[in-house]
């Protein structure tokens, strides 16, 4: 029997909620092979989205480019199978794949160049910003040291940031690296000072810029400056998630060698290894740039002989300058050959040796009641051993909410490992809440999104996720909203809830029984389903198509009719409101019964949703007054003068 779109549509998802690795790719290939064999074609693109996502996100570089040659294909042949979020994917992939493209020694000057045309010219034909492009041409002139690089950078800085296509933190990142390679690091300073106060957040930020900040620091000799921010840069590296935080921890690596401070130094060290092995070739050399120079510093700080875990057998410090070298070596004369210059190998050359700071850095951590009292222990007792989710909790109750989420990552990866998908979810959702009140929609987004998926897998009642799709909804980014569809609508009663869905949709709810009504169970299951096609219907109408929010103006409808007859008045009435506000945008029939019962609902919740009701009241009027019913309209307005007047006075 062929899947159904939901069904296939939450397998992907489940897909996308593995953690990237071997079994990720593999799952996503096979979506991507019975989407081909067996349909449905609306969901191709998703699958193929997914395959290219994780491929790219472990290394494979020259792999993700074939699903993601078959995406463009499908997208010539087929626009009509791609939604809004298919849509922005693609996009947003073409961003990576090409990028890669130029971080990869074998691929040619000719077909890195084909590329970014192939993708500024598709860019264009589908009326996308053009800041990710030139984006990429700009990244690709730096690493050649190309004659234009100026030019491609005048142009690039003038393109307005598009949130569908473009990062607003990555644009910041990228122009301060530009001015690095200018030879302008206090305009580059300038920026990642601006960039990390205003808290940019996306999957490497603002990782990358503190450890970029801290290097500039030390280059400039404000020792005191790169001081404090040593541990916030190690907080941050620990919860980024993209590749490119490589270079980062390189540079710390290269600020704690060169301060003095081997110990922290080569704590790093096991961090490389295995990042090596999933990064492009060009983000390796330039990690190794900083790497080498770091290690000859322990070298000459005589901890040669101090021994290390940089691959699977141990080594000395030692030895590995001697390993880190070669590889450095071996890089930069790959892309200085297919560049036909020698600029690799001197970059490599200019990092090789570096002097060390002026005076010893100074590690400073976070001022946490655990730090204070490990640094005064007479005055404060010693803390207790604790776990990921106790830190967390205790963090996020203190305000501490990057830490805190970094530990909630941790408990979710820890009870992932252990089979506890009830616990990995539910910590997941706590990651996603605190994303939320640091204003990280896109962040919270990703976190929700797993959450939801872990916990549906663990077997959680329909009841209880639903509340994280209620607040999720009013974050929800236009680039998730996809996702977000696909999982709401996945995300159905379990078979042994069935019965209440016959008995809730067999009987005209305004005439529910009421003995049907006061059983517990039932009204959890309507309010849960009600609150679920609220959410749904309210994501629609921001995000959605024509078609979409002729769908929304149903669910609304049916969530405010059965919250009515279950005698949840005060949801009941915003989801008449929501109604009307739909209908009204849609010249649908009786908005104006929907804006009054709406009215009925939030004047009968008394004080607490009195602006509310004045709101509705305008609306209302303003409405009437469209019809031409302007007698009616003064009739709505006279009403809400007298609902603030009576307010009023009780104050």
């Amino acid at each position: 029997m062929a899947r159904s779109v939901p069904e296939a549509t939450f397998e992907i998802g489940r897909t996308r909620s593995m953690s990237f690795g071997r079994a990720r790719s593999e799952a996503a290939a096979r979506q991507v092979r019975l989407a081909e064999s067996e349909g449905p074609d609306e969901v191709r693109a998703y699958a193929l989205e997914t395959l290219v996502e994780a491929l790219t996100w472990v290394g494979e570089v020259e792999q993700a480019l074939i699903p993601f040659i078959k995406l463009l294909r499908w997208w010539d042949q087929h626009p009509e199978h791609f939604d809004t979020g298919d849509q922005n994917i693609l996009f947003w992939e073409f961003g990576w794949v090409v990028n890669d493209l130029g971080r990869t020694a074998s691929v040619p000057v000719e077909r890195v160049d084909k590329a970014l045309d192939d993708m500024e010219r598709r860019f264009a034909l589908a009326n996308r910003g053009m800041e990710r492009v030139w984006n990429a041409r700009l990244e690709w002139a730096m690493l050649r040291d190309a004659p234009d690089v100026e030019q491609i950078f005048s142009t690039w800085l003038t393109l307005p940031v598009d949130e569908e296509d473009s990062c607003q933190p990555c644009h910041e990142s990228t122009h301060a690296a530009y001015l690095l390679y200018s030879g302008d690091i206090h305009g580059a300073v300038a920026i990642l000072e601006s960039s990390v106060a205003s808290e940019v957040r996306c999957s490497k930020e603002p990782a990358a810029m503190l450890a970029q900040l801290a290097w500039c620091y030390v280059e400039l000799d404000r020792l005191d400056d790169a001081e404090k921010l040593l541990s916030q840069v190690m907080v941050e590296l620990e919860a980024a998630t993209s590749l490119s935080v490589l270079t980062a921890f390189a540079r710390l690596f290269e600020v704690l060698a060169r301060g003095s401070l081997h110990t922290r130094a080569i704590e790093l060290v096991g961090k490389f290894s295995p990042a090596m092995k999933t990064a492009t070739q060009y983000i390796q050399l330039e990690a190794l740039r900083h790497m080498v120079g770091a290690v000859r510093c322990l070298v000459d700080q005589g901890h040669g002989e101090l021994r290390v875990n940089y691959t699977l057998e141990e080594t000395t410090i030692g030895e590995l300058l001697v390993l880190l070298e070669a590889q450095a070596d071996e890089l930069a004369a790959l892309f200085d050959v297919r560049h036909g210059s020698d600029v690799q190998t001197k970059r490599l050359e200019r990092r090789r040796t570096l002097p060390m700071t002026s005076r010893p850095l100074v590690f400073t951590q976070y001022a946490t009641p655990e730090i204070q009292a490990q640094a005064h222990p007479k005055q404060a007792p010693k803390p207790r051993k604790q776990n990921s989710l106790t830190r967390a909790e205790k963090s996020s109750d203190q305000g501490q909410y990057p830490q805190a989420i970094e530990h909630y990552y941790r408990a979710s990866e820890q009870a992932q490992e252990q089979g506890r998908l009830l616990e990995a979810g539910w910590c997941l959702a706590e990651a996603a809440r605190l994303h939320q009140r640091n204003r990280q929609r896109q962040k919270a987004g990703k976190d929700y999104y797993q959450a939801v998926a872990l916990l549906q897998i663990a077997g959680v009642k329909f009841e209880e996720i639903v509340p994280l799709f209620v607040a999720w909804a009013p974050d929800v980014v236009k680039v998730h909203y996809p996702f977000f569809l696909s999982l709401a609508q996945a995300t159905y009663p379990s078979p042994a809830q069935e019965q209440y869905e016959s008995i809730v949709n067999d009987v005209p709810p305004m005439a529910v029984n009421k003995v049907i009504v006061s059983t517990p169970m039932v009204k959890r299951f309507v309010r849960a389903r009600s609150e679920l096609k609220d959410a749904l219907a309210r994501v629609m109408m921001t995000w959605g198509t024509k078609e979409d929010k002729t769908t929304a103006l149903e669910l609304a409808e049916e969530a405010a009719t059965w919250m009515d007859a279950f005698g949840y008045t005060n949801f009941a009435a915003h989801a008449w409101w929501l109604t009307a506000r739909i209908g009204n945008e849609m010249d649908a029939p009786s908005v104006g019964e929907h804006y009054a019962l709406a009215i009925r609902g939030l004047a009968a919740s008394g004080l607490r949703e009195e602006s509310n009701c004045i709101k509705v009241g305008a609306q209302y009027a303003e409405y009437l007054t469209a019809q031409g019913k302007h007698m009616e309209a003064e009739s709505i307005y006279q009403s809400m003068r007298n609902v603030k007047k009576l307010s009023q006075e009780d104050e």
